[in-house]
């Protein structure tokens, strides 16, 4: 698969990566488009997206909402909210593709375009995703995070709470102690020595890395990637939810750890010589929690984090 270097070579590796793998087409175009416009050339991109949008299904929508991204970024407004018009008639919409357009709108501050939009999702919700809602684990639910948008947007807009907010939970206030574990990172850390801090480090691995870390410590890491990953987004989402402070993701190494380990005596499996070891990464090594939609993902991957590990499942 395709690398990331310079965005106009990593655009035409994605092309052509695409022919390769067919059944995955969709998803490398809308992230090879996504380099033709941060190379420069959004003629190109805007082409691809385009073809996938004629194209239709999923990825089309997906490609709709990608536009209309790239659109308001190009100050053209009435032309982005005429992308999504075609969007909300498109019968491959799913709940999915109303979240990310909701929140490309909320985040431009289009509160009540937003909220169209989140009501096009709760709309979409079946009586089962709604049902589970209402259980003890419920504010851990996928379906919970968007709701939770929904729910702030209409604070902001000055709305009474209606009957889906008050069937969203809320998630609980936690404040991790530095004995706590994190199954989806190493720790959830305070600063060292247990004392408070405004920023909350999570030791993970990224990819390359952690296919090596499992190799060599089998039974720390139970998960595969395809469990792990969206399973720390989570954890990660309910503990800014639930009033964590700034999150930060430590990208451990297998070498560094070990290292670590030497020069201190301790073992690798050790929770407390890996929250020293999250602990003593340098600020500019960390990776903000969550990127921004454009940004790399924070997992490795190479990819936008909006279409990686920030993509609404």
């Amino acid at each position: 698969m395709a690398v990331a270097g310079t965005d106009t070579g990593y655009a035409r590796e994605l092309e052509a990566e695409a022919l390769d793998y067919p059944e995955e087409r969709g998803q490398i175009l809308l992230e090879a488009a996504a380099a033709w416009i941060r190379a420069g050339e959004p003629q190109r991109g805007t082409q691809l997206l385009q073809e996938l949008i004629d194209t239709g299904g999923e990825d089309g929508c997906y490609a709709r909402v990608e536009l209309a991204e790239a659109l308001l970024n190009d100050g053209q407004v009435a032309a982005a909210h005429d992308c999504l018009a075609g969007l909300a008639r498109d019968p491959a919409l799913h709940d999915g593709h109303c979240e990310m357009a909701a929140a490309l709108l909320a985040e431009r501050g289009d509160l009540a375009e937003a909220l169209r939009w989140y009501d096009r999702l709760v709309a979409r919700l079946r009586p089962e995703q709604i049902e589970v809602l209402r259980r003890r684990d419920g504010w851990a639910q996928l379906t919970a995070i968007p709701l939770r948008g929904r729910r702030e947007v209409r604070r902001k807009l000055g709305l009474p709470a209606d009957a889906m907010d008050e069937i969203v939970p809320v998630a609980p206030l936690e404040q991790p102690q530095l004995e706590q574990p994190d199954p989806h990172g190493f720790r959830a850390l305070r600063g060292a020595g247990g004392r408070s801090c405004r920023e909350l480090r999570v030791l993970t691995f990224q990819r390359a890395e952690r296919a090596e870390a499992r190799r060599r410590w089998p039974g720390e890491f139970p998960e595969s990637d395809a469990e792990y990953y969206p399973a720390a987004e989570r954890r990660w989402a309910e503990l800014a939810d639930g009033g964590a402070p700034t999150i930060r993701v430590v990208p451990a190494t297998v070498a560094g750890l070990v290292a670590f380990a030497e020069r201190s005596g301790g073992a690798v499996t050790d929770p407390e010589l890996r929250s020293r070891y999250a602990n003593a990464v340098p600020e500019q090594q960390l990776i903000a929690w969550p990127p921004p939609r454009n940004a790399q993902c924070w997992c490795g991957s190479g990819g936008k984090y909006k279409r990686c590990c920030g993509r609404p499942r």
